[in-house]
């Protein structure tokens, strides 16, 4: 990630620690992912329990990275003090 923004020179690193908000809105994502999916095989396939832990691990395990990026994203959006400018 950069630490700057290339448009605005915002600094993405702002002090130690600022960050650790976006943990819980990237375990909220993860929660999100993982249900979904539960909720999709329980409702069509029904699978065996190894499947559901193994489909659910999976699918928590591709979306972290788009989950990183976004939860920084909307924590720096929310509280970081920058307003978007179009």
């Amino acid at each position: 990630m950069h630490n700057e923004c290339a448009v605005c020179a915002a600094s993405f690193i702002p002090e130690p620690g600022f960050y650790f908000g976006a943990l819980f809105v990237s375990y909220a994502f993860t929660v999100a992912i993982m249900v979904a999916v539960w909720l999709v095989l329980y409702i069509f396939l029904s699978p065996a329990d190894w499947l559901y832990g193994l489909a659910l691990v999976s699918g928590a395990v591709l979306f972290s990275p788009i989950s990183f990026r976004l939860s920084r994203v909307l924590w720096l959006y929310w509280f970081g003090g920058h307003k978007y400018n179009s």
